[in-house]
């Protein structure tokens, strides 16, 4: 499970933050059937992010591409903001390539 998490987090801090159109404020859930397992992970305005499972992380996005950090390695997709109530089913996002659905919930 923490490498699901982890994969996110590595998914869901670099500089450079365009705040603008990123997740600044955002609170997501993500949901992985494959682990049984769902969280939210909060994307703080200075580039930070927590996750309900205690771990922590910092965030960038610029250009259209999300870079999440959580240990030595950046995960960096492209991203495209959402409003709350909306989702994404994605493998991009997970460090094993498993399926995951990411809703904005804040």
């Amino acid at each position: 499970m923490k490498a699901f998490a982890a994969g996110v987090i590595a998914a869901l801090g670099l500089a450079g933050l365009a705040l603008a159109d990123g997740p600044a404020g955002h609170v997501y859930e993500i949901g992985i059937p494959s682990a049984e397992l769902t969280y939210t992970t909060t994307f703080h305005e200075d580039g930070s992010m927590t996750n309900s499972l205690g771990q922590e992380g910092s965030w960038a996005f610029e250009d259209g591409v999300l870079c999440i950090t959580a240990g030595e390695e950046p995960l960096c997709n492209p991203f495209e903001p959402t409003d709350v109530g909306e989702s994404m089913t994605t493998t991009e996002w997970s460090a094993d390539g498993s399926e995951m659905t990411i809703t904005r919930i804040e």
